[in-house]
C-alpha cells in the first residue's frame, strides 16, 4: 500500500505543481506544494496504521475559553 502511495503521489506531485511554476504562478505553486505535502502526510500516516487524534477536543476546549 505504501508503494502505491508513494508512486501516485510522485506522478502527481510531478505533474501539477510543475505546470504551476512553468506558467509563472510562484505563490499558487507553493500553495499546491504545502497542500500536497499535508495530504501526503496524512495518506502516509494512514497507509501505515497508524491512529490521528481527532482534534476536536482541543477545539471545543478553546470555543468555550472564548465564550
Amino acid at each position: 500500500m505504501v508503494i502505491y502511495l508513494l508512486l501516485i503521489y510522485a506522478i502527481v506531485i510531478i505533474i501539477d505543481p510543475y505546470g504551476l511554476l512553468k506558467q509563472g504562478k510562484k505563490r499558487d505553486f507553493y500553495v499546491c506544494s504545502v497542500l500536497c505535502l499535508v495530504s501526503f502526510s496524512l495518506a502516509f500516516v494512514l497507509s501505515m496504521g497508524w491512529e490521528i487524534p481527532s482534534p476536536s477536543s482541543p477545539i471545543v476546549h478553546w470555543v468555550k475559553k472564548l465564550f
